[in-house]
């Protein structure tokens, strides 16, 4: 996405799929939707709640109305703060929220956080390998740092009893693999994680890690 404007990357999506993304948006996003009825209606969407396969919507405007309405009335909607929510409107090929402190990360500086924090995955862990994963993107390397916070959050749950801990120091290098798909393998004391790390990460990222790893373990 580099010197891209961001919303290339949006894709088509119903009216539908969109206000449930606004819906489940970390931050509220103003909106404007048009109802079959010709009316319109602008706001932030409180709920949305289905009852009876009749879906309903709960919308509360800048001063303060709270507008209802079916779903199936819905016939199109505009995102009026877009750069909030480009994750979901691109189907996650910008991969992380735009950052309105501007975050950098360079490869250098990444590399080192990497070696400054290895110990955090244990004293054994003798290598964090980056170099097979496309470290040009911004957004790629500020994931990374992500999947090594998520890494550590898995290994602190895994090394709580003494079982976790001596399954947890077998293992002396960790590779990060570019993949379509998430997957873990343990290969002697090697742990591979492959993952798209230029793709959104699942918001749910250390429990899936934590699920998997046990399973090779």
């Amino acid at each position: 996405m580099t010197n891209t404007p961001y919303y290339n990357a949006f894709v088509a999506q119903t009216p539908e799929q969109v206000l449930q993304s606004v819906y489940k948006n970390e931050k509220p996003v103003l909106l404007r939707v048009s109802l079959s009825n010709g009316s319109y209606l602008e706001g932030i969407v409180l709920d949305i709640k289905e009852e009876n396969y009749q879906k309903s919507v709960c919308l509360l405007s800048s001063d303060e109305q709270v507008s209802f309405f079916n779903l199936h009335s819905l016939v199109s909607i505009t995102v009026k703060q877009p750069k909030k929510m480009v994750v979901a409107l691109s189907k996650g090929s910008i991969s992380r929220p735009i950052d309105p402190a501007n975050e950098t990360l360079t490869v250098l500086q990444l590399k080192r956080w990497l070696q400054a924090e290895r110990s955090q995955l244990g004293n054994q862990i003798k290598e964090f390998n980056i170099d097979q994963l496309p470290l040009d993107e911004q957004n790629n390397r500020l994931n990374i740092k992500d999947v090594f916070k998520a890494l550590q959050t898995v290994v602190s749950q895994i090394t709580q009893d003494d079982l976790g801990k001596s399954a947890w120091q077998a293992i002396d290098t960790i590779i990060l693999h570019q993949a379509d798909t998430l997957s873990i393998d343990v290969q002697a004391a090697t742990l591979t994680v492959s993952l798209a790390i230029d793709r959104a990460l699942p918001k749910e990222l250390s429990k899936i890690l934590e699920e998997k790893l046990l399973q090779q373990l």
